[in-house]
């Protein structure tokens, strides 16, 4: 079939040119004769007919380019002719691809992470109708009262919600976050998943079927514990069960939940939470099973007004209503919600504060994603200065082929000679620059590939890894294909228009010389000075970014992290209640003291940096507080030989000891903020705390001072906070998990199995939710910060090189048309240096333009990321200052280079250089 194309090809372009020909032949003809009548001789007339008719070769080229076969062949022969220049010259090819590819597979890279984070919209059933009555950008759970927008609910809410919203035709509720599970398979050994607690619609209303079996359906929601069954995912099925299909009756066992898997979900369905991929869902009436020591099916406002908020709540829209009227009745019938709930003997206080609270209706096309306004804020930061990147690179590549337009002046001339128009010689060169673009374009997607899972890795922590694949949808391919041909126009242009006006006279002069002070390079100056100016802002903000991560690793924490392990136990659903559960918990520390490498264990309910807080109003005595903010305080419940071997030093007064049994009045131990808010300028000392616990105050002695610690952030200020001993307890019951706090004499992560082993001794059945290095905790509090920190110091290096490369070609291709001049200075009685010195002037002058640009670039465009800064100012002059001078130490050197090569010339033979 292609020899038939090929002929076919041939011989219609034979037979338009004989079209063409014989045309052109007749009209010759014509004139001829016209010419003959007048009176001409034959042979006068028929040249007076050529003379008038121009030039036929031209003729022929024009008629040819208005037939549309014609066009087209032409533009071919265009890419033919650019190939074969591409030949002759690989390096430059090579290097203005590989230019072009990095900067378009950065940007393609970061912008296939965005869709998936930003804009791609679940693979379900008409994801435009998908509303979420929560926030779905937020995640997590706590029990207490609230105020303001409630970005999740209850399991009742979600109840009450269902039954009386009119504008949605179906909705389902999902747990907020993803948990890791301890599971045995078919009786197998314990092995971690990720499962997600979901309503029995939640299948349904996302049009999700089964790939096996079935999935559950509000029919199997007969009760709490009556529909023990598990969906698993299809990706869990193909990695645990190698796609076998007798996975179907399978026995899971979860806490006190025996589970049964009746069916697989759909390929490519992973939840209605991007970045994550569950490998099990399970009926939400299930909870009390899963987690045995809570029940959040239910509330009971007599017993207390605090609700447990943990779900999200996604609807479908029913035919013709828009996102507005669902917003206009979820606010009502919440609003009747809460009025209904809450009893009317609250306070004052306490009823504004429950009536404020309201639900917002998002559109939930592109599902939910915890910490999405962060990692998008990161994401655009990326985008920006790989976009900054590829402006170099286009500068880059418009200089090569400004120096190659200048070199194939000849060539040009010789075009025009022949009758070629500049129109046709723009169309050339600027084919070239496209094809050139499209091959950058090509290379970049195959990186973009690679790039988008590095950065998700960059993005992720160990203890939540992303699930975000590269996928070129459509998306993706048109923003990389409008980058491409916008790259290509802004580099392709001023080159291609340059080449076009070559003079015909000087293209046709052997060795054509124009002097370094043509337009052609004045530009190509303006260009390397922008590149400068670029260069600059990318490396002060790559500065500021690693002047902030160094901030963060080093903010005092109030305690030594080094050799310090956490382990999680969860003690309640092994089936430990009240004391039983202090029994064991003290075990399991006894048995972890005596491990080898073991200096100090303890525990707490919170443990530390992990995310968990609980906090309460408070009255301190002899305080009068001038607001109610000013009363709350956080707090945590703590085991033996807590401070010791966390390592926070007590400033005043005890910690706790055996005289703090569960009769003896409460005490507490407070924090230095504390101290200083409520006890400024008096020794707090024996003096009371009152705290609200589940709307029941208690009265707490304070028997000592310690030093402020972070325990929950990095970056925001040192709380209120006090500490509670553990044996007298808060609300009148023992933590039903905590955290173990086990300090190390060698590397700590050595130590995690030998702790798993310890606790499955005493109970097989009490998982440990996690063990992790203190100094791993804290690196997973500086991910984003390190991931921004590195990308945009691998920018700056990219910027910096592709600068010193503009600026050495330019200097480089300067000295080689300034031979002639070179050669008379030096025979007039110049030295080496003063040459070196004439061009590494012209490179300083280049530098201190581009250094002024970029300094004026960077005041303005660093106020863009003061939020992302800590520990650092947006206009850090140690930042500036060292930029700037690694900048100008880099010009020049990249100066010196070609400076040195032009004071090695010999006068002699430079003389004789045309």
């Amino acid at each position: 079939m292609a020899w038939l194309h090929k002929l076919w090809n041939t011989l219609r372009s034979r037979s338009l040119q004989n079209e063409l020909d014989e045309e052109l032949r007749f009209h010759l003809e014509q004139r001829t004769r016209e010419m003959e009548r007048s009176g001409m001789s034959p042979e006068e007339a028929r040249t007076a007919a050529k003379q008038q008719l121009g030039n036929i070769t031209l003729q022929t080229e024009r008629m040819r380019t208005m037939d549309v076969a014609g066009w087209l062949e032409s533009v071919l022969n265009d890419l033919r002719y650019a190939l074969r220049q591409f030949r002759r010259s690989p390096v430059f090819a090579g290097v203005a691809v590989l230019s072009l590819a990095l900067g378009i597979g950065a940007n393609a890279a970061i912008f296939s992470v965005m869709n998936q984070v930003l804009l791609k919209a679940l693979p379900v059933h008409d994801p435009q109708e998908l509303v979420s009555l929560t926030n779905p950008d937020d995640a997590g759970s706590w029990t207490g009262t609230a105020d303001g927008e409630r970005t999740i609910i209850s399991y009742p809410e979600f109840l009450e919600l269902r039954q009386r919203l009119t504008t949605l035709s179906g909705l389902c509720a999902a747990q907020s976050w993803l948990p890791r599970w301890q599971v045995r398979i078919s009786g197998g050994p314990q092995e971690t998943v990720r499962g997600r607690l979901v309503s029995e619609e939640y299948f349904s209303l996302f049009g999700i079927n089964s790939a096996i079996g079935r999935v559950f359906k509000a029919e199997d929601a007969a009760g709490p514990g009556q529909d023990p069954y598990a969906v698993i995912s299809y990706d869990f099925w193909q990695r645990r069960f190698g796609g076998r299909p007798d996975v179907i009756g399978a026995a899971v066992k979860l806490n006190k939940a025996e589970l049964t898997i009746i069916g697989v979900a759909e390929r490519g369905f992973k939840g209605e939470s991007g970045g994550e991929n569950p490998d099990l869902w399970i009926p939400v009436l299930m909870q009390p099973w899963i987690d045995p020591a809570r029940d959040w099916l239910h509330e009971d406002p007599a017993h207390s007004i605090q609700k447990t908020i943990w779900m999200h709540a996604y609807g479908r829209m029913r035919p013709g209503v828009i996102l507005q009227q669902v917003q206009a009745e979820a606010s009502v019938v919440f609003k009747g919600m809460m009025e209904a709930f809450y009893p009317p003997t609250l306070s004052q206080k306490q009823k504004k504060e429950a009536l404020s609270q309201y639900l917002v209706v998002h559109d939930a096309r592109t599902g939910s994603f915890d910490g999405r306004d962060e990692y998008a804020t990161q994401l655009k930061i990326l985008l920006s200065i790989a976009g900054l990147v590829l402006l170099i690179a286009c500068a880059n590549v418009a200089n090569l082929l400004l120096a190659r337009a200048t070199a194939r002046n000849r060539e040009v001339g010789v075009r025009l000679a022949i009758g070629a128009s500049r129109a046709r010689l723009f169309r050339q060169f600027f084919t070239e620059s496209l094809l050139l673009c499209m091959l950058g374009g090509a290379a970049g997607l195959a990186l973009a590939w690679y790039g988008a899972k590095v950065l998700v890795r960059l993005l992720s922590d160990p203890q939540t890894p992303l699930d975000l694949p590269f996928a070129l949808d459509w998306r993706v391919l048109g923003f990389t294909i409008m980058v491409t041909l916008f790259t290509g126009i802004l580099f392709g242009m001023v080159p291609s228009l340059r080449a076009s006006r070559t003079n015909m006279t000087q293209g046709m002069r052997e060795g054509n010389v124009e002097t370094a002070s043509g337009r052609h390079f004045s530009l190509a100056k303006g260009l390397v000075v922008a590149q400068v100016g670029i260069s600059l802002l990318l490396v002060v903000g790559s500065a500021l970014f690693l002047c902030t991560l160094r901030n963060l690793q080093a903010v005092p924490l109030g305690y030594p992290k080094e050799h310090l392990l956490q382990v999680g136990v969860q003690g309640a659903i092994a089936g430990y209640k009240d004391q039983q559960l202090a029994t064991f918990f003290r075990d399991i520390a006894e048995r972890i003291r005596a491990l080898p490498g073991v200096l100090g264990v303890t525990y707490s309910e919170l443990g530390l940096m992990t995310g968990g807080e609980s906090n309460v109003d408070v009255e301190a005595e002899g305080f009068i507080p001038d607001s109610d903010e000013n009363r709350e305080a956080r707090f945590d419940r703590i085991g033996p030989g807590y401070f010791d071997t966390v390592g926070i030093p007590l400033l005043l007064g005890r910690s706790f000891g055996a005289q703090d049994t569960p009769t003896s009045p409460r005490v507490c131990i407070v924090n230095e903020e504390l101290a200083r808010r409520f006890f400024a300028g008096r020794n707090p000392i024996g003096r009371h705390l009152t705290a609200t616990f589940r709307g029941q105050k208690v009265q707490l002695e304070i028997v000592g001072v310690v030093k402020d610690a972070r325990t929950r952030s990095l970056q925001a200020k040192i709380p209120q906070r006090f500490y509670l001993w553990v044996d007298q307890g808060a609300e009148g019951r023992f933590p039903i998990s905590i955290i173990y706090e086990i300090r190390t004499a060698g590397d700590p992560i050595g130590l995690d199995t030998s702790v798993r082993k310890t606790v499955a001794e005493v109970n097989p059945d009490a998982p440990v939710s996690f063990a992790t290095s203190m100094e791993e905790v804290i690196d997973d509090h500086t991910v984003f910060v390190r991931m921004i920190a590195r990308l945009s110091t691998i920018f700056a290096s990219l910027a910096l090189l592709l600068a010193a490369t503009g600026l050495y070609g330019v200097l480089s291709y300067g000295i080689a048309r300034r031979t002639n001049e070179i050669g008379i200075r030096m025979a007039l009685g110049a030295d080496r240096l003063s040459v070196v010195g004439m061009i590494l002037r012209e490179t300083g002058i280049l530098v201190a333009l581009g250094l002024t640009v970029g300094l004026i670039a960077a005041l303005l465009s660093t106020r863009l990321i003061a939020t992302q800064l800590y520990g650092v100012s947006q206009f850090d002059p140690v930042s500036f200052a060292a930029s700037a001078a690694l900048l100008a130490t880099v010009g020049l050197f990249a100066g010196y280079i070609p400076a040195a090569r032009a004071a090695r010339v010999d006068p002699v033979r430079a003389l004789r250089h045309d």
